[in-house]
């Protein structure tokens, strides 16, 4: 276990490094970012990621659905919903030159048949807000009856919906590994096991502490010198922005679960199919959740919860999803849904309601950024939110 910092006993530094920029976090986001600047400035500045994980993307980066949204589901004044658009086409791109897995299968939103108990005037409403969203953003979509959804997916049954056919799904773990192996490859140092414990602005530059582990034990501290700093350090960017002075931001950790649909027939569905949920939804809506390797998934819910490592505890019945399954595939049973795994958004509120990215020059001289609430859709918006920082400190490089 790692050591709370009452616990943690002054050392002098193991090493002193010092770059140009330095990353602290190597989610999807903090590798992107990395990719980009290397590909910016080549050898020509001295760039690194510290990461407090053994690993690359262990946390929300890897566990989400891999879905490279279209922002349809976002407000299209947000920063949020143009990034997702631009970067989701920037990563369907990057995979398919990198020979890498990708899903071309579109997402149908839906309008179940159990709507018609219930009059269809909510999830109308809702399907409107969502066209209108579209619209605005210039995402292309079809609408489709019945008939239309039964040709598109046989086992679905549905009274009519819309279907976007450019979005994608991913291996997100294929997708992050790629960028930090480019970023490394073109000479930028990735440092894990470093927790950062303090930052420490100085005239020219920053100086960041960390904590060295091996095997979840402390084995001394380090310090690394930069002249610009990016917090990309997802559910922790508000305590990592704390450490640099800058505390007026919170992360609420959001959970979403996944339940894995097994025993059941080959390609029952091949499409992305979600539900109309209402604009102030903290999520997408439970959806069927196709992957690259063939298996489906039914996911993710939305609930906050205490602790931002909150990932087993007080799992959601199975209740939920199985209902959110058979308003669109009776066919399917409590005994084919079997829970899978889940993952922690970092939210900026605690309400169901939708917020904005954070991506802020918070100091500009020594230049420190901070992205905070990076939560759905980061991954399909990461290779966008990367040109966004890049072209931010441009200008100070």
């Amino acid at each position: 276990m790692r050591l709370d910092s009452s616990h943690r006993k002054r050392r002098r530094p193991l090493t002193i490094q010092q770059s140009d920029i330095a990353i602290i976090g190597a989610g999807v986001v903090g590798c992107a970012i990395a990719q980009e600047l290397s590909l910016r400035y080549g050898n020509k500045k001295k760039i690194m990621v510290i990461e407090k994980f053994p690993g690359i993307g262990l946390e929300t980066s890897s566990l989400n659905s891999g879905v490279l949204h279209s922002g349809i589901h976002q407000d299209p004044n947000f920063l949020k919903s143009r990034l997702a658009f631009e970067g989701s086409q920037k990563a369907a791109e990057y995979m398919k030159s990198k020979g890498l897995p990708i899903l071309n299968c579109g997402m149908l939103i839906a309008i179940s048949m159990k709507a018609l108990r219930s009059g269809l005037y909510r999830e109308w409403q809702n399907l409107y807000h969502l066209i209108r969203r579209g619209k605005e953003q210039g995402i292309k979509f079809q609408f489709l009856t019945a008939f239309g959804v039964k040709k598109l997916e046989p086992n679905i049954q549905a009274v009519g919906g819309i279907f976007i056919p450019n979005v994608w799904v991913i291996d997100p773990k294929m997708f992050f590994t790629a960028l930090a192996k480019d970023a490394q490859e073109k000479g930028v140092n990735f440092f894990c096991n470093e927790e950062v414990i303090a930052i420490e602005r100085g005239q020219s530059d920053y100086r960041i502490k960390t904590e060295k582990y091996k095997d979840f034990e402390v084995i001394g501290t380090n310090e690394y010198r930069s002249a610009i700093v990016i917090n990309s350090a997802g559910l922790y960017a508000d305590e990592v922005a704390a450490l640099a002075g800058f505390s007026n931001y919170k992360i609420y950790p959001w959970r979403g679960e996944y339940y894995e649909a097994v025993n059941l027939p080959k390609n029952l569905v091949s499409r992305l199919i979600y539900p109309a949920v209402p604009y102030n939804y903290p999520g997408k809506g439970i959806h069927f959740s196709p992957r690259v390797d063939g298996s489906l998934f039914l996911g993710p819910n939305a609930r906050p919860v205490p602790k931002k490592c909150y990932y087993i505890e007080e799992q959601t019945p199975v209740g939920q999803f199985l209902e959110a399954a058979q308003q669109f595939c009776p066919m399917i049973k409590k005994e084919n849904l079997k829970w899978a795994y889940s993952g922690i958004r970092p939210k900026l509120t605690d309400q169901p309601e939708e917020t904005d990215f954070i991506i802020r020059l918070d100091a500009a001289n020594p230049p420190f950024i901070n992205l905070i609430g990076i939560e759905s859709p980061g991954l399909s918006a990461s290779m966008a939110i990367a040109r966004y920082v890049s072209d931010v400190i441009s200008t100070y490089t």
